[in-house]
């Protein structure tokens, strides 16, 4: 590893795109057989640079490393937006990885997968082909990075002889994680979320995943949204018996005239959205009278998932697309699957 490839990977492991206890873990792996050089205390820049130290040392390789950047990028702190065949698609057509590789990607591009960086040097950059992925028959995944310049408010100040204030924008380079990934059944795109996020950023983004998969993926042609209201509704009138493993925390709800109403709770400390008489009131009034629930968010708890999670994760679904997950937060692929497993319980 020469110093510029150390530097960038201590770049993104520093980043907020990995955990500290996911580094911990990494170094925790391998502590009982290197005693003397491996150290589990620190900040988070000390932990980092233990681990390199150790790639360079051979004591670690360098692919546990990958995995685990893999990982941080793949699961939670995301857009997920799910898609189905239409009726008269083969799903068999797009089971084929190497078939869609091939439309997408060079094999001179491929051959230098997977690729990590800190950020691309201009515009969308292939990063990663796998099929099939994470051992999945029928499965593939593709990923890219996307550089975006957005200007942040860097600071602020009145200047005192006119009151005005002062504001200081200073442009910033984001890297998006955008990935498409096919389990033989449903196609899922998934996009990296940021402060900066706003409603038509992230279809813009969307848009251009779409366009860059088009060669092999044709979704306007081959595939409908999947309409999540119904696992909406399941999840919203199934809450007084599943409150060990979730709690309601927002809901947004439309009449049959198209008339909106928007309820959540008060905050953290309260139990669950329809704990309080007068908001179960409401919501029922909405569900018996022919309307539904076409957004919710919802906590998933630690408490009730016997040891899948290590801490609460907040869902929200359908707050742009009805066919929309937002998991806002980092997790590991084993709560990721366990979020999965349980939304899938509704659908």
């Amino acid at each position: 590893m020469n110093q510029q490839q150390k530097d960038s990977y201590a770049d993104i492991l520093e980043s907020k795109l990995v955990l500290s206890k996911d580094i911990h873990e990494l170094l925790k792996k391998y502590k009982e057989d290197h005693k003397d050089k491996i150290k589990l205390s620190g900040n988070k820049p000390e932990l980092v640079e233990s681990l390199l130290g150790c790639v360079e040392e051979k004591i670690i390789d360098i692919t546990e490393v990958q995995s685990l950047v893999k990982d941080s990028e793949e699961f939670g702190d995301q857009y997920i937006y799910i898609y189905r065949t239409i009726s008269g698609i083969d799903e068999a057509d797009y089971s084929d990885g190497e078939a869609i590789a091939n439309k997408l990607i060079s094999q001179n591009i491929r051959s230098k997968f997977p690729k990590i960086m800190d950020m691309p040097s201009s515009g969308v950059e292939w990063v990663d082909f796998r099929t099939p992925n994470r051992g999945q028959e029928d499965s593939w995944l593709v990923k890219l990075y996307d550089k975006k310049i957005r200007r942040v408010r860097e600071d602020e100040w009145v200047e005192e002889s006119t009151g005005f204030t002062h504001l200081v924008y200073k442009e910033k380079p984001f890297r998006l994680i955008l990935m498409a990934q096919w389990d033989s059944k449903f196609l899922e795109l998934k996009l990296s979320r940021t402060s900066s996020d706003s409603t038509a950023s992230v279809l813009d983004t969307r848009r251009k995943l779409e366009h860059l998969i088009a060669p092999a993926v044709f979704i306007q042609r081959d595939f409908t949204k999947k309409d999540l209201s119904q696992t909406i509704h399941k999840i919203l009138v199934n809450w007084n018996s599943n409150r060990n493993i979730y709690k309601l925390l927002g809901v947004k709800l439309l009449d049959s005239h198209s008339g909106q109403a928007t309820i959540n709770t008060n905050g953290e400390d309260e139990l669950d959205l329809l704990s309080n008489s007068s908001r179960k009131e409401a919501v029922d009034a909405y569900l018996n009278s022919n309307g539904k629930a076409n957004s919710l968010a919802i906590q998933f708890l630690k408490e009730g998932s016997g040891d899948a999670l290590s801490r609460d994760v907040n869902v929200i679904f359908g707050k742009n697309d009805i066919n929309e997950i937002i998991i806002t937060s980092k997790i590991s692929p084993e709560e990721y699957n366990y979020v999965r497993k349980k939304i899938a319980e509704f659908s």
